[in-house]
């Protein structure tokens, strides 16, 4: 006889005593239990998330934010001063123009000759390099800010905080319904009961989560706490349609579902757990199930018949991959990234880590986080098999991650990957309290389900909750990390001068700084020429009285130095790929910018450039150009001394 059939007759006695009747037997207390299955939760919850994100009211703005604001805020000194030098197109606040262009960073038609010809963009950038996402839900809400109060950054930032407090509060009404249905996918077996309080324990981990915090502090990046809003609400209007019969839910569904993906591309995520809906808790033969989602399918082929008919997408570089542009790309990424995100999820290892670990340990944890996105997922078999809305959390998990792995790992971009995780975990942890009958009895499975059940306590509620409460400081911290990147002091003041960056660190950092000086009323200068990144160690030689060339002692100029520790200067690599290897560069290729021409020397074996050559209109001492180059000892630029023609001088890198 099947062992696991003879435990669930010994324990349904036991589980029609507690589960059912609010916990008991559990071990948590009855005013915890209480609390939990309140029907008050989505409230609390929503009190709490402002409460806990009530720091990022301070934030100011934030990189994309400087860009945002020259194309929502209208005509006024600072844009005029940005349109002077090609860097606004014309057309600032109006509505039209704020809806289908706030989110367009760099398009190849539009903006990225003017963005480089300025220096905002460095000269190896591709020339199809594209970062242009059509987003006019979340265009909107940031062109209300600019017309209600356009100089106050912390009244954007608690209209961001709106945001995720209506959707932590959809989100735990999404648990709760899911909570409430009972279940049972082994047949033959008694029925898992309900279990509210589960449904409450999975909204209290999420709030626990820290991976929210980041898109309240970044206006610029309300746009996931939108969709994430609206996301939840589809579903919870898709499974009151299917399980209700509620009339109103076969449209609310659909038309919440484009609003999702009309707040950001992710937004797609909701369709995994519609699809993860029929997959596992849906009713009726499957071809039936399945034709219930023709809606929601129609509305995703539409919005990205548009989205492509537009020219939106990001293709290009490294950072994104564009899954229509360029699928072979996004589906090596699939099998990356995916580990990062879906294993990062369930043990808590931040996704962030990706992007600053040397290869050698970035390989290593990968190795470790892709056993574990198999491995827990056999672990938790046993409820598994026995349960429908376990498998539903899991379905739209793993369902989830794949939109998401079109770009680098990172935590704020596991906001719809968590909501399947926990609500999995609080269902395996509320089983396992309760003795569920799909526990096993002894022997080696019982320890091994011990253990996950430990690990899932101690990283989702106690580390979590310090992670949560430390989230402001550890922001902060990294943010004043990158502000060094910078800060130009050093350069002075840069009146109609050009500065000459010999080994830039953060180059994308160019990108924002003629917005942020336009914003606070400083010089911008009249161009911004960098030489290289600042990634490697380079050797600068001065070879005539107009000309410097550049070459990387190691690796190519676009690579970071072979180091063993974490740093920031593989993230700052990552935010910098401008130019992925199926762009290569070739020996002998002229890049032509106003006042400095570059001749790429030689080139490695992806087409990368090892060695370029600059000449420049003028001398190299002409006061016109002002030249500044990173320290990396100091962590900060200093003045350039020019060295005598036929003499090399060595800038170390970071190791």
């Amino acid at each position: 006889m099947d062992p696991d059939r003879v435990v669930i007759g010994e324990k349904r006695a036991f589980v029609e005593r507690g589960r059912m009747k609010g916990g008991v037997g559990t071990g948590i207390p009855r005013r915890i239990l209480g609390f939990l299955q309140s029907r008050y939760v989505p409230l609390v919850v929503s009190l709490a998330a402002v409460l806990v994100s009530l720091p990022a009211l301070d934030a100011g703005f934030l990189n994309d934010d400087f860009m945002h604001r020259s194309i929502l805020v209208g005509p006024s000194a600072s844009t005029d001063r940005l349109s002077r030098e090609g860097l606004v197109a014309e057309g600032s606040g109006r509505f039209g123009h704020a809806l289908s262009r706030t989110f367009v960073a760099v398009h190849p038609k539009e903006n990225l000759s003017s963005l480089r010809d300025y220096g905002a963009l460095p000269w190896w950038t591709y020339e199809g390099f594209r970062v242009a996402f059509w987003r006019p839900v979340a265009s909107l809400t940031q062109w209300l800010d600019y017309r209600l109060f356009p100089q106050s950054p912390q009244s954007m930032h608690f209209h961001s905080l709106l945001w995720y407090a209506v959707a932590m509060a959809a989100i735990a009404v999404l648990y709760r319904r899911v909570a409430s249905m009972d279940d049972s996918g082994l047949p033959g077996a008694p029925p898992i009961p309900n279990s509210l309080w589960a449904g409450g324990l999975a909204t209290l981990l999420y709030l626990l989560d820290d991976n929210s915090y980041f898109p309240v502090l970044w206006i610029a990046n309300r746009n996931l706490l939108i969709s994430l809003f609206f996301g939840a609400v589809t579903v919870v209007a898709y499974d009151r349609w299917r399980r209700q019969a509620w009339r109103p839910g076969a449209v609310i569904a659909p038309l919440c579902l484009l609003m999702s993906v009309l707040a950001t591309e992710g937004g797609i995520a909701t369709f995994a757990y519609l699809f993860a809906y029929e997959a596992a808790l849906g009713s009726g033969r499957p071809l039936r199930r399945f034709l219930m989602l023709t809606p929601s399918v129609v509305v995703i082929v539409l919005w990205r018949l548009a989205y492509n008919l537009q020219g939106f997408g990001a293709s290009g570089g490294g950072f994104y991959f564009d899954p229509v542009r360029e699928p072979l790309d996004y589906a090596v990424a699939i099998l990356w990234r995916g580990p990062f995100f879906l294993a990062g999820q369930w043990t808590g290892i931040p996704a962030d880590l990706h992007s600053y670990l040397p290869p050698a340990s970035k390989m290593l944890l990968w190795g470790l986080l892709a056993i574990l996105t198999v491995l827990i997922p056999v672990i938790l078999t046993p409820l598994l098999r026995v349960s429908r809305r376990a498998r539903f959390w899991l379905i739209g998990m793993y369902a989830s991650a794949l939109p998401v792995c079109a770009t680098v790992p990172m935590n704020r971009a596991m906001l719809f990957i968590g909501i399947g995780a926990f609500g999995l975990v609080a269902e395996y942890m509320a089983g396992w309290l309760a003795r569920d009958p799909w526990t096993p009895a002894g022997g080696w499975r019982r320890r091994v389900c011990g253990t996950l059940f430990v690990v899932f306590f101690v990283m989702h509620l106690p580390l979590a909750a310090v992670g949560r409460v430390g989230a402001p400081r550890l922001t902060a911290t990294l943010q004043a990390k990158m502000a060094e990147t910078q800060n130009l002091a050093s350069a002075g003041a840069l009146d109609g001068q050009d500065l000459i960056v010999v080994n830039a660190p953060n180059p994308v950092a160019f990108l924002y700084d003629p917005f942020r000086r336009a914003l606070e009323g400083r010089t911008l200068p009249r161009g911004i020429r960098i030489l290289a990144p600042g990634f490697n160690t380079v050797e600068v030689t001065r070879t005539g009285p107009r000309r410097v060339t550049v070459r990387s002692v190691s690796d190519s100029l676009l690579d970071c130095q072979r180091g063993k520790r974490m740093d920031f200067v593989f993230f700052y690599r990552y935010l910098a790929d401008v130019r992925g290897p199926e762009h290569p560069l070739h020996a002998g290729d002229r890049v032509s910018l106003p006042r400095m021409q570059v001749e790429v020397l030689a080139v490695d074996g992806r087409g990368f450039p090892t060695e370029a050559a600059f000449e420049f209109d003028v001398p190299l001492e002409d006061p016109s150009l002002k030249w500044i180059a990173w320290d990396w000892d100091e962590d900060v630029y200093q003045p350039w001394a020019l060295p005598v023609t036929g003499q090399t001088v060595r800038l170390m890198g970071p190791f």
